[in-house]
């Protein structure tokens, strides 16, 4: 008798746990995978996110789950996962209201990829890409002032990869490869009076290690006297350099 009231005990707290588990429907799987990403648990709230997307393609939210999808890899910082899912984004639903943000934030994704030191510049050039197509299929919107903050950002990244490039090329002896990367930056950011600072670092070092001592002295002399903190080391560093390889 008592097996029997136990057994019975335990098919109703069966029953009662199978009524108390929500219906598995869109907008229960969306509402989940939103907790997750406000939760900033972006690797949870990716994964439902997608099968949201798989499960419900026809769902009037499925441009939206597809955005957070995106902006959930990116949030992770997986940049390249990200940058599939908002370009699939903007190909697969052209109408959305997510269209636009997604052209900047995969323009940001893009940036990011771009802190990699390395000679290829293809990061930096999509981001600027994808900055240019916002602004012309979206010239209203209210995301041009973050769209002009990116692609600031842009211009200076662009710049300073220029210098990184030159800096490794210096580091393995290689002045004339270096020239080439450090005269970009005079050519194309000549009102950016940081980087050209740096440039000229980086030109003074050049010069000593291809012997043109005179070229060197005269280019140090013009930022042997700056001011900027910033730059103090460097320039120390580079008039003991120049006082050791230059001795007459």
């Amino acid at each position: 008798m008592k097996k029997l009231i136990l057994l019975a005990l335990l098919f109703s707290m069966s029953c009662q746990a199978k009524k108390a588990q929500p219906p598995a429907t869109s907008d229960y799987l969306f509402r989940r995978a939103k907790e997750y990403f406000d939760k900033k648990k972006y690797n949870q709230s990716a994964e439902l996110f997608k099968e949201f997307v798989f499960k419900y393609p026809l769902s009037d939210s499925v441009d939206a789950a597809q955005y957070y999808l995106a902006k959930s890899y990116k949030e992770a910082k997986n940049y390249d996962d990200a940058i599939t899912e908002y370009i699939f984004l903007i190909n697969t639903f052209p109408t959305s209201e997510y269209v636009a943000i997604s052209y900047l934030e995969l323009a940001e994704c893009y940036m990011e990829k771009s802190k990699t030191i390395s000679r290829d510049t293809e990061s930096i050039n999509e981001a600027k890409r994808y900055i240019e197509e916002f602004k012309s299929r979206f010239p209203d919107s209210s995301a041009m002032a973050k769209a002009r903050e990116v692609e600031k950002a842009l211009y200076r990244r662009k710049g300073l990869k220029y210098l990184y490039i030159a800096d490794t090329y210096l580091k393995i002896g290689q002045p004339r490869a270096a020239d080439v990367y450090i005269d970009l930056v005079f050519e194309e950011f000549p009102e950016d009076d940081s980087l050209i600072t740096a440039a000229k670092i980086l030109k003074v070092r050049s010069y000593l290690l291809r012997k043109e001592c005179d070229s060197a002295r005269v280019l140090f002399d013009d930022i042997g006297n700056l001011k900027d903190k910033g730059f103090q080391k460097s320039i120390k560093i580079l008039a003991k350099a120049i006082e050791k390889s230059c001795k007459k």
